[in-house]
């Protein structure tokens, strides 16, 4: 391919002679993807060794020619050039999609426009969301100049578009239309067509439409000479204009698809990723490189493997003579069977229904697998663009996909996923293990509401309470957190008395040997967000351990302890309850310089228990889970006058794990969710400050500390799906909270022998910002025998 800008010399007087009488628009680099926005992306596939962005366009350029020694074949040759720039059907040079010299196409270097089927042509768009997708390209408006200095006539050239969709949005979609805009977003204008960028639908015999990929429908791809599941192809219902190209709903029909056997067993509208079923996979050429064959897909409406077609019957009449003829089924099953290590009958191939003993077979050889059969959210594109003279030298291809209402009704990202899985699990056919008719009336109850109603039942359909398992997991081990590093943070006494090291209280029990033990409660309220809903989680802690002092300024220990809580979600949605028991190891150390650091690990074993409310139904569950969380903490305080005053700042995190488990109590409604973790950091930086109060003991004291905090939790993938049915992921937002807190806390000596002291102590601590609250107590008490 050369495409060059002359401004002409000396020698090129007739070539700007030439230009004078000639017309010419627009052209498109290699490297034309200025960007992208919206919900979608181009993926550069690195198995097929496409390069970002993904997309290039090619012009002017033929490598394949006609093999003069074996008719109907090709040679592939460097790339030359050759000026096409109509692809319509009338043009005698295109009679195939292999004629044509001008196309977008994936980024792949060394492939071409006419380069072997399956070379990875393809631009593979992943539509990932509601909201329409744009892909916006520059055009070269300079004139072109043949490899003999001449003018070419670009006023109106030709690209073929080599697209692949794949449905990533997370519903099934309707149907959906490519739109061609100017750099004002504006739509193309069909009647001016030398300053447009159009479909041209007069070039239909080198392609124009959409289809799911062939070999699963209809004879092509992996498959060769069958359909694995039809012998026809299953093309989308459209309508064309040369500014739209409208696929499904969107061109007005009620289905997406014109198979009916597509339809019998997948409905009416194109699965998403999430919604495509398992297949059995064959390495029948013992060759990891290629694609394995599809011999069988789970129906989970039957519960059975089912065979697809394998292999013809019967050699076509219309097999060209160039052609070796196929594998036929007879010696297919054989292989197979050879492979499995069993007769052919034991496949009972004509049952339709794969043998469990067969499945069982399978699954112990290696040259069989089990994976998703992804082509099924797949769809092949193919249509020719015109290119004229474009204005501001860019244009928009925009992708806008349709949904049916459940969906489009939805008022956020999460509400859409839940609306989106609903939706197939009522109305896709594989999926129906007795349930569709109690989804069909749920998704009718949910639309006849209100639109605060209507969002408030489609949440409850989903686990919507997951980030409750973070935020109460959370609460619950800081009352271990803070019986170490203290509400009420008091160091001193002597060497020989007693060890104070914060909110824990301590008592000496030999040599240099102490106890400690904390009670504590707090109640904390998380107000929704855009991402997340709220709740009320209250939590109580116990800590029990001893501390071994190691130098005069430092010491180590250990501790153990139990915590409870519960959360509430907001809007009646469910509740969850735990309880836990901690291991905790902990060090304390205070510098003479007033400086002084707490360190602490610990790990938790819990319980969980939910109640999730539904659709007027009640669900319930019970799994197990722990929690690690740790903490450091540092202050540095300096007398003036009778206050100790100074910085302090702390950081801790807190991850908890919650294993799967299946709620029961809702019918069709219950939900299986797998193992789900999460984190929480906290991060602190404030002033803290002591008083020891006048007393006759001298053993009474106030503490104080205000600090700003920064307490974040991460979003979470929810993995679950009502039982029997296969599970999705579902994003729920994470949280950030910022806030003030503010801990006060007081101790006493209330009793003092030659026996023992006996000292108290109560702290308490709150949080307060725009978006979470917590109000936090600790008491204690210290014997020193």
């Amino acid at each position: 391919m050369k495409q060059k800008t002359r401004f002409i010399t000396a020698g090129s007087v007739a070539a700007l002679t030439l230009a004078c009488t000639h017309a010419w628009a627009d052209t498109l680099d290699g490297n034309l993807l200025i960007g992208t926005s919206g919900d979608g992306l181009v993926f550069s596939d690195p198995a097929e060794g496409v390069l970002a962005p993904g997309v290039k366009a090619v012009t002017f350029t033929r490598t394949r020619v006609d093999d003069p020694e074996n008719s109907g074949e090709f040679l592939y040759l460097d790339p030359f050039e050759i000026i096409i720039t109509d692809f319509s059907d009338s043009n005698e040079d295109i009679e195939s999609r292999g004629d044509v010299v001008n196309c977008l196409m994936a980024n792949n270097p060394e492939i071409y426009c006419d380069s072997a089927p399956g070379s990875g042509k393809r631009i593979k768009t992943w539509l990932t969301g509601p909201d329409p997708f744009e892909m916006t390209f520059q055009t070269n408006s300079d004139p072109y100049f043949d490899e003999e200095n001449n003018l070419v006539d670009t006023s109106s050239v030709d690209y073929f578009t080599f697209g692949k969709v794949s449905n990533f949005t997370g519903a099934r979609i309707t149907g959906f239309s490519l739109e061609l805009r100017d750099a004002d977003g504006v739509l193309m204008d069909p009647s001016d067509p030398a300053n447009a960028v159009l479909f041209n639908l007069a070039a239909t015999e080198i392609g124009l439409g959409g289809r799911l990929v062939d070999g699963l429908f209809g004879e092509g791809g992996n498959e060769g000479d069958i359909g694995f599941f039809s012998d026809s192809r299953a093309g989308f219902t459209s309508d064309f204009s040369a500014d739209i190209l409208a696929f499904g709903t969107a061109s007005g029909a009620d289905a997406a698809f014109t198979n009916s056997d597509y339809t019998a067993a997948f409905g009416d509208f194109f699965l998403d990723n999430t919604m495509v079923p398992d297949g059995l996979f064959w390495d029948d050429n013992d060759n990891p490189d290629d694609e394995s064959a599809l011999i069988a897909w789970y129906n989970i409406a039957d519960g059975e493997w089912n065979y697809g077609n394998l292999a013809l019957t019967e050699v076509p009449d219309d097999l060209p003579g160039s052609v070796e003829p196929p594998v036929l089924l007879p010696e297919r099953l054989a292989d197979l069977a050879a492979t499995l290590g069993v007769e052919v009958d034991d496949l009972d191939y004509a049952s339709g229904v794969v043998p469990d003993a067969i499945v069982a077979a399978a699954e112990a050889n290696g040259l069989f697998a089990v994976d998703p059969i992804e082509d099924l959210r797949n769809a092949n594109l193919n249509y020719d663009i015109t290119i004229g003279t474009i204005e501001d030298g860019e244009f928009t291809l925009r992708w806008v996909p349709e949904f049916v209402p459940i969906v489009t009704e939805a008022q956020s990202d999460y509400q859409f996923k839940l609306a989106g899985y609903l939706d197939a699990a009522a109305n896709v056919p594989y999926w129906d293990v007795g349930n569709a008719e109690a989804y069909e009336d749920a998704i009718a109850a949910i639309l006849a509401l209100e639109p605060t109603e209507q969002a408030a039942a489609l949440t409850s359909t989903g686990f919507t309470i997951a980030p409750a398992y973070t935020a109460m997991s959370y609460e619950a081990a800081r009352g271990h957190v803070d019986a170490i590093t203290g509400l009420a943070p008091i160091d001193g006494g002597s060497p020989a008395g007693v060890s104070q090291g914060g909110g824990a209280q301590s008592w000496l029990m030999g040599g240099n040997l102490y106890g400690l033990a904390s009670l504590g409660g707090s109640a904390a309220t998380y107000d929704p967000t855009s991402g997340s809903i709220g709740y009320d989680v209250d939590a109580s802690s116990f800590t029990v351990g001893v501390e071994n002092r190691v130098s005069a300024n430092a010491s180590v220990g250990i501790a153990v302890g139990g915590t409870s809580a519960t959360a509430e979600a907001a809007d009646g949605l469910g509740d969850v309850e735990t309880t836990g028991v901690s291991f905790i190891g902990f060090a304390r150390a205070n510098m003479a310089t007033g400086a002084r650091f707490k360190a602490l690990f610990g790990y938790q074993d819990a319980t969980y228990d939910s109640t999730r409310n539904v659709l007027d139904q009640t669900a319930t569950g019970r799994t197990d889970g722990s929690q690690t969380f740790g903490a450091l903490q540092a202050s540095y305080l300096r007398d003036v006058g009778g206050f100790a005053v100074g910085p302090m700042a702390s950081i801790s995190f807190y991850n908890v794990t919650v294993d799967g488990f299946t709620e029961t109590g809702a019918g069709a409604f219950n939900l299986t969710l797998e193992e789900q973790s999460g984190s929480t950091f906290m991060g602190s930086i404030g002033l803290k400050g002591e008083y020891d109060m006048p007393s006759a003991s001298g053993q009474n004291k106030l503490t104080g500390s205000v600090a700003y905090n920064t307490l974040s939790s991460d979003d979470l993938l929810i993995e679950s799906g009502f039982d029997g049915l296969p599970t999705a992921s579902f994003p729920i937002a994470g949280r950030d909270d910022d806030f003030v807190e503010v801990n006060l806390g007081f101790q006493s000596l209330i009793s003092s022998s030659t026996a023992r002291d006996i000292r108290i102590e109560a702290g308490y601590g709150g949080a307060f910002g725009d978006t979470y609250e917590r109000h936090g107590i600790q008491f204690g008490m210290n014997v020193q025998f």
